[in-house]
């Protein structure tokens, strides 16, 4: 009986939380600053060669059915430097939910007095839905096959457009952005699924940082992310990274939904950097799970892609 109860907690916790998650269709990412572009494609080409970033995160590790996301990013300035491309795909999965989703951008920097770029940049794509609801489990009192069943025979598949804007300003010094990934609302909740244009439900995401030389060595970097939301819940992440000799970062963050993060980074090469995340939830879902994981790594070619046109890349 308590392990029956603990599990139906945990799913109604599981269940409230996942729904916004779901239907905004964006990825939470603790190591946003290392890939400011997942969030924001107006830094498109910002590190001005092309450069590629996986990440994997585990949310809520030991849950059954807890969200688990891969990202895969690219983008890179062109032969033109005003202009930067790039390409996102991404998978999560949380429960019977599935979703795959991709995205292209089109980036158009203006150079600035002291090596500054103001970007502006469009992007879009789509994703994929699946919702495999033969796989949920029902029983009824007896612990027989429930009368749910028939109910739960049926699997969705949808596919949903994603239309998104942004702006940046940043130097190596600073960067500073703001971008609506995506403007359309998609609600897997909804029979056969519900897509539309939706301002007040749309994530508005703000992010800005700088970078403090405390010695020839050492430098630091706060920075911040806030997801603004008018209808779900908002959240501000508050970072801050010590770094060592351009080769190790240790950072720890707070996301005000009452989530702790711990981060480390080491740069293994000039091109080539990994990185490792704890999220530790202090809510009421934390003492159920051993936390979430992220890792992820990233890989900068050291040139720039020499095309004249767009359909070449």
């Amino acid at each position: 009986m308590k392990n029956v109860l603990r599990n139906t907690v945990l799913a109604a916790l599981l269940f409230v939380t996942i729904i916004p998650l779901s239907a905004q269709k964006e990825l939470v990412m603790s190591q946003y600053m290392h890939n400011r572009y997942a969030l924001n494609t107006a830094f498109a080409g910002n590190r001005e060669v092309l450069s590629l970033y996986g990440g994997y995160r585990q949310k809520w590790s030991g849950i059954d059915g807890a969200p688990g996301s891969m990202l895969f990013s690219m983008h890179s300035p062109l032969k033109n430097e005003n202009v930067a491309v790039g390409l996102e795909v991404y998978n999560q999965q949380y429960g019977v939910n599935k979703q795959t989703g991709f995205a292209l951008s089109y980036t158009y920097r203006v150079k600035m007095s002291g090596n500054r770029k103001l970007a502006f940049s469009i992007n879009g794509g789509g994703g994929f839905y699946n919702a495999n609801w033969s796989d949920v489990n029902t029983f009824d009192g007896n612990g027989g096959a429930g009368v749910l069943d028939d109910v739960f025979a049926v699997n969705e598949s949808n596919f949903a457009p994603a239309v998104g804007f942004g702006t940046a300003w940043y130097s190596s010094k600073y960067f500073v952005g703001f971008s609506v990934p995506n403007f359309f609302y998609y609600d897997p909740y909804v029979e056969g699924g519900s897509n539309e244009f939706a301002l007040n439900k749309a994530n508005y995401l703000v992010t800005g940082g700088y970078l403090f030389t405390l010695s020839k060595r050492w430098h630091l970097q706060p920075s911040f992310m806030a997801r603004i939301n008018p209808e779900f819940d908002s959240t501000v992440d508050i970072n801050a990274s010590i770094i060592y000799n351009n080769m190790l970062w240790l950072g720890t963050a707070y996301r005000t939904n009452s989530d702790l993060v711990a981060m480390v980074a080491f740069q293994i090469s000039p091109q080539l950097r990994f990185s490792y995340s704890y999220d530790y939830g202090m809510g009421d879902i934390g003492s159920y799970n051993d936390g979430t994981h992220e890792v992820a790594i990233q890989f900068d070619f050291g040139r720039k892609v020499h095309t004249p046109n767009l359909k070449f890349f």
